[in-house]
């Protein structure tokens, strides 16, 4: 969910706006990253979406996936930073990830922001008796048998051996494992 459905002032006013001017590929005109967070309970994924909008069409023209840390087993294969395969995506969209990711690598407060604001949106999520908790409650904060991708401090563990990327998909397609089931 976006964050300023729980923190709008602070979403005005730290909005990371870009212009990448001069950058092959990309259009010389500004654009915006809107940032989204899970809102599943007691999950710690510890991820943001930002979404790249082209502020001359109010278009959205990528989402990216960043995780804060480097993704552990099981999910080594994963990069720390990627197109969202659950979002729209455009041409423009490589090239963005491409120019988040540089500027990810070398801007530590947009980080240091971004894993501020993901606390700030958790500690709201998970306190079902915050005031803003029913904003963006769903219905795992009322299922008591609800398991999160990402639990807060439990090992997930795999059921049989890891299936990479370049393996046989273990539906029995023939496909590789990234070209089938993996998507």
């Amino acid at each position: 969910m976006n964050f300023a459905r729980l923190f709008p002032e602070l979403a005005a006013s730290e909005v990371r706006s870009i212009e990448p001017k001069g950058i092959a590929g990309l259009p010389d005109r500004p654009f915006w990253l809107t940032e989204f967070y899970c809102s599943d309970y007691r999950c710690d994924c510890r991820r943001v979406i930002l979404i790249v909008e082209d502020m001359a069409t109010r278009k959205q023209v990528a989402s990216i996936n960043f995780a804060f840390e480097p993704p552990t087993p099981p999910f080594e294969d994963e990069g720390q930073i990627f197109l969202d395969p659950l979002n729209p995506q455009s041409v423009l969209s490589e090239v963005f990830l491409d120019f988040i990711s540089q500027m990810l690598e070398v801007d530590t407060e947009y980080r240091d922001r971004l894993e501020r604001h993901y606390t700030m949106w958790k500690q709201v999520v998970d306190d079902v008796s915050h005031p803003d908790n029913p904003k963006i409650a769903n219905e795992s904060h009322k299922d008591p048998a609800f398991r999160p991708a990402f639990p807060m401090g439990e090992t997930v563990r795999r059921a049989g051996p890891k299936v990479g990327p370049n393996d046989p998909c273990p539906c029995g397609s023939g496909k590789k494992h990234k070209k089938c089931c993996r998507l």
